[in-house]
């Protein structure tokens, strides 16, 4: 080779690397121009060497000249944005087509500014967000792919040694004569391996054979000896007999043998004999003379044979007999059975067959197998034993129908081994044998195609969201770190999942619970998708169709965003349905006005003509019982307020429920006649009750109403009694009527807690305000239950709430209430306490501070029992205000609370409070020493959460040394 080929070689790899430079420079751009969909990107490099422009407009003229004006203002190393370029102080170009400008400079290895980078629009864009990061990652990625030649360079330049000493030995084992080494070497490793490894094989398939061969042998054994013990079952019967039997007859134990031994088409004859050899029993067949054969000696053979447990056999001619012995009380007896011996074994030996065995029997006569009677010569290849129950000149011998040979390595498999010797041979020199230049050439290319993978990569993970590019297959050809982290769950199955597929299983397995496709306009290749995963995470895909006919896919993480656009939408539902329902209200509202205000205003038109005094009284009458209907109404406006503030409190007097339903029925009268409903009330005149009136009459009106919403052409009739349950009164308002229609969600939300323990509803129960407002009046006054019941075509719906029967006043009682809740202390305990009706004078007061309600519901459950009345306050500002209009024994406060802290307002409470007597307990999770609170003025501390013990146990003790 001389020089010229040299340098000619030398040029051409030069310029291979810069076309592929070249290739890999204009594949960026054109992912960045699809990426930010602008019709403007280019590269500038300083050296003139990789410069690449990608223009889609008209007039490329006047756009360089701008792009020109831009480059020519920034004059810094740093990145540009102009994003709006209407102004003049902007851009001074007179067309001003460029609305969007973007730069960021390009460095060499040596940090050195070798270029820059740009896009720009023709219409007005704004980069949001994470898009400034990832203009900066395309440059870096321009900025890797620019440097990867001089990095290649320097490596050369610096490793000449390494790579000539690897092209030497390349050069070294690619000689035939070492690669024919070699080759041998291996071949003849090969050869013994396989050799070795299939003789071992061999002789594990003949010890498996001979084992599975003694296996066969020891089950025919077993079977064999139990054909003995078959043969002695017979033997047990005549024992038995002869046990059992005091006294017999010779004719009895013959007949008894006979019927043991007469069926047996292989017994020729059966005797048995006392333990002096007496005969006490025989059969034979017609045509066998049993009794001329002499069994004595027979006998004293069998006696001392060596194996007691054993039988004796002895053969004359085809004929054997079986001697066994059998204990009983009264001694031993013995018995002889005689049979034809060729179809005795031949019948055993049919119930030995085993597969793929043959089995046969050899005694001294002959030997039987399956077939029949078989020379003994066939028998060789066989194994043998003998057996327990019969004499030892028989065995049992099993021999395989396929013939166990040794192993040995056959002609056969020495010529396969040979052969793949030979091709491993072939191989390894041909594969050693290789140009050592295919093989550089090879490595390298291999080398490019990983560096370019791991530019691609480390760029595209780079990025802060996902990002992906599906072929037109919908498969991934590219995805990075934040993309596989998003469908990991998904892609532990299977990577190669097409995007409908990955989207499809999401939504399967629960990871996705929303995917919604934005609509799209014919002509425009953008697609925007919502993606709502169950963990919360809320991702906006910005999909964008390429030529190629697939996709690229950018996955922005929008969850902040959607969880405010969430809670600003609960926020405006709960709005709405806050308006609706006040809106429904007031129209109510005004329904039932209508009735007391009709009533006054044909009053006022009464009172204008002259009339007698009877007229005028009866005339007052009815004027007050229009203002009682307004009171009534009005009160409902009232109430709301204060069960919205917490300040809804009890008033306790004697309630006649006839007048107060008939009341309330007028004003619902109107209401009812447009709905062709009867308003009946079946409470007796007399029934009266100790609670609040008004609270009663506005639970009744809003019940009655949402029944009169819910039903038509009807009549509801209304019944109350009084029921005794536990030392309790209670009062049952029972509605009935027919046709009730489940219209009204009040209604539904209703029969939803039928039946259920009012005392355990949580207010925060996802039900309508309307119910909850209801529950609310319920629960105060003393509410236990609410039932809904259906039979035939008629609904009752049943309130149970607890009462009081009322008595006539007293001086000492002006407000109603039996002087009997002053002496059941049961009944004070349980309802009048929560219902603010308790008129003991030594009742001690708690004002409870908390900005959490929850703490409210707490304390009050603990201290229900504890004939304490509670106050309670949801800022110390509220405390305050009312430490100011009340008198309280213990007030326990909170620490840590919006705009005043609780020891800022106690401070201030001892301070400008006239009752010292106050005991003020800290009430807080930060877990301080007492002492710290004590120094601060508080009386004592209460650690968060409290255990009710400790709570009752520290108020018994606060109010003990406050009496003393």
């Amino acid at each position: 080779m001389n020089a010229s080929n040299i340098f000619t070689s030398h040029a051409n790899l030069e310029d291979t690397q810069t076309d592929e430079i070249s290739t890999e420079i204009k594949e960026t751009l054109t992912l960045l121009k699809q990426f930010y969909d602008v019709p403007i990107v280019k590269f500038i490099d300083f050296r003139e060497v990789y410069s690449e422009q990608l223009i889609t407009c008209n007039d490329k003229e006047s756009v360089e000249n701008e792009l020109l004006s831009y480059q020519q203002r920034c004059t810094q190393e740093k990145l540009y944005l102009f994003e709006d370029t209407f102004f003049d102080d902007v851009s001074n170009n007179t067309h001003k087509l460029i609305r969007f400008y973007a730069q960021y400079p390009i460095y060499s290895v040596t940090n050195k500014l070798i270029g820059v980078v740009l896009m720009a629009d023709l219409a007005p864009k704004t980069l949001i967000g994470s898009q400034k990061d990832q203009f900066i990652s395309f440059a870096q990625l321009l900025q890797t792919q620019l440097n990867k030649n001089s990095d290649s360079v320097s490596n050369q330049s610096t490793k000449p040694e390494k790579k000539n000493y690897g092209e030497k030995y390349i050069h070294v084992f690619s000689l035939a004569p070492v690669a024919f080494l070699i080759a041998l070497v291996l071949c003849s490793f090969t050869a013994l391996l396989l050799y070795t490894i299939e003789k071992k094989e061999l002789q594990s398939n003949y010890n498996q054979q001979t084992q599975q061969l003694r296996k066969t042998l020891f089950n025919a054994l077993e079977r064999f000896d139990n054909q003995g013990l078959y043969i002695s079952q017979k033997d047990l019967v005549i024992a038995g007999f002869l046990q059992s039997q005091n006294n017999y007859t010779k004719e009895q134990l013959n007949n008894l043998v006979q019927s043991q031994v007469s069926q047996n088409l292989t017994y020729k004859g059966y005797v048995v004999f006392d333990s002096e050899y007496n005969q006490l029993a025989l059969w034979s067949k017609n045509n066998f003379d049993l009794a001329a054969y002499g069994f004595t000696n027979w006998l004293e053979k069998f006696n001392k044979r060596a194996n007691k447990q054993a039988v004796e056999v002895f053969t004359v001619a085809d004929t054997a007999f079986l001697i066994s012995e059998i204990k009983i009380k009264k001694g031993s007896i013995y018995t002889l059975t005689a049979f034809d011996l060729s179809k005795f074994l031949k019948a055993v030996i049919g119930k030995l067959n085993t597969e793929n065995y043959n089995v046969f029997i050899a005694t001294p006569q002959f030997t039987l197998g399956k077939q029949g009677e078989v020379n003994p010569s066939i028998i060789k290849s066989s194994i043998s034993a003998l057996s327990s129950r019969f004499p030892p000149t028989w065995r049992l011998h099993v021999q395989p129908m396929n013939k166990i040979v040794r192993p040995q390595i056959t002609k056969y498999s020495l010529i396969r081994l040979g052969l793949i010797s030979f091709c491993v041979f072939a191989f390894v020199y041909y594969f050693l044998r290789l140009p050592r230049r295919l093989h550089s050439e090879i490595k390298q290319k291999n080398q490019l195609i990983l560096n370019r993978e791991a530019l691609f990569s480390s760029s595209l993970d780079a990025l802060p969201h996902g990002f992906a590019i599906f072929n037109s297959h919908e498969l991934p050809v590219i995805t990075n770190n934040a993309f596989n982290l998003l469908f990991a769950q998904v892609n532990k199955q299977n990577s190669q999942l097409s995007y409908s597929q990955l989207i499809s299983i999401a939504q399967q397995h629960n990871i996705i619970n929303h995917y919604h496709e934005h609509h799209k306009l014919d002509d425009d290749r953008n697609q925007l998708i919502d993606i709502g995963f169950t963990d919360g995470k809320w991702i906006t895909v910005l999909q964008r169709h390429t030529d190629f006919n697939g996709f690229v896919c950018y996955f922005r993480d929008d969850t902040e965003a959607h969880q405010k656009e969430c809670l600003l939408a609960d926020v405006l539902e709960k709005s709405k349905q806050t308006n609706q329902l006040k809106e429904k209200f007031v129209t109510r509202l005004s329904r039932q006005l209508k009735t007391p205000l009709s009533s006054l205003k044909s009053l006022v038109e009464i009172s204008k003509d002259p009339i007698s005094f009877n007229e005028f009284k009866n005339n007052v009458g009815n004027i007050s019982d229009a203002c009682d209907q307004l009171e009534s109404v009005i009160q409902q406006l009232v109430n709301i307020n204060k069960s919205e503030i917490g300040k809804l409190k009890l008033q306790a007097k004697n309630v006649n429920l006839n007048q107060m339903i008939n009341n309330n029925i007028s004003i619902l009268a109107k209401e009812a006649e447009n709905k062709r409903i009867v308003l009946k009330n079946n409470i007796t005149p007399e029934l009266t009750v100790a609670s609040d009136e008004k609270l009663i009459s506005q639970l009744v009106i809003q019940l009655v109403t949402e029944v009169l919403d819910s039903s038509n052409n009807t009549t509801l009739s209304i019944n109350a009694q009084i029921k005794n349950e536990s030392k309790r009164n209670y009062l049952h308002l029972d509605f009935s009527l027919s046709n009730l229609i489940d219209s009204s969600n009040f209604i539904t939300e209703l029969k939803s807690i039928s039946g259920d323990d009012i005392t355990r509803f949580i207010d925060d129960k996802d039900v309508s305000l309307e119910l909850k407002f209801f529950i609310s009046i319920f629960k105060m006054l003393g509410g236990k239950a609410i039932t809904i019941s259906s039979n035939a075509n008629k609904s009752t719906i049943s309130l149970s709430m607890l009462v009081n029967i009322a008595t006539k006043q007293g001086k000492g009682n002006e407000q109603g209430v039996p002087s009997s809740s002053l002496t059941n202390n049961d009944l004070v305990k349980a309802s009048l306490v929560k219902a603010s009706l308790v008129t003991n004078k030594h009742q001690n007061t708690l004002l409870l501070v908390d900005d959490d309600p929850l703490v409210e519901i707490v304390i009050r459950a603990m201290l229900k029992n504890e004939n304490i009345k509670i106050d309670y306050a949801r800022s110390a500002i509220e405390a305050m205000l009312m430490v100011s209009q009340n008198s309280y024994d213990i007030i326990l406060m909170d620490i840590v609370m919006p705009e005043l802290s609780g020891t800022d307002a106690m401070l201030k409470i001892k301070k400008h409070s006239d009752n010292l007597k106050t005991k003020i307990i800290a009430h807080t999770s930060t877990p301080d020493t007492d002492s710290k609170y004590v120094n601060q003025g508080f009386d004592d501390m209460l650690l968060k959460p409290v255990k009710q013990g400790v709570l009752i146990n520290q108020i018994t003790r606060i109010l003990k040394d406050k009496s003393l």
